[in-house]
């Protein structure tokens, strides 16, 4: 997670999102997504991240990280983030489920856990993929 001193998302093998992935609070991507919003700075985010991580492909989402290390970053004023890391849930793009932070300790097991739930009864509840006719 660090390169020549400056931390960095990039090697979590998530997708890393910016400001520019986002139309206001919209995820300019269609699917089922878990964003964690999170700061490099940030021990609680760090921490939660790598357990994260462990999720990955384990869900009915596509999990990715949006960056908001720099605290000038409108993404905190979008999502109205007081702490990070915070969860937000998209279908297609819309938000359907979020999870706060905690100060000072931010997400817990028993919130990726509460996340790995919301996620699987949204995947229940898609409607079956209609098969063409022979």
């Amino acid at each position: 997670m660090t390169g020549k001193g400056k931390r960095s998302w990039d090697s979590t093998g998530l997708a890393v999102l910016r400001t520019a992935d986002f139309e206001a609070a919209h995820l300019r991507r269609a699917g089922t997504y878990a964003v964690c919003l999170g700061a490099t700075w940030c021990p609680p985010t760090r921490r939660f991240v790598a357990k994260f991580v462990v999720r990955n492909g384990r869900l009915a989402a596509k999990l990715a990280i949006a960056d908001i290390t720099e605290v000038d970053d409108p993404l905190w004023d979008t999502f109205q983030i007081k702490i990070t890391p915070t969860m937000v849930v998209f279908l297609d793009g819309t938000t359907v489920g979020r999870l706060e932070g905690r100060r000072f300790l931010g997400l817990r097991d028993s919130d990726s856990d509460r996340l790995s739930d919301f996620v699987g009864r949204l995947d229940n509840a898609k409607p079956p993929v209609a098969s063409a006719a022979p």
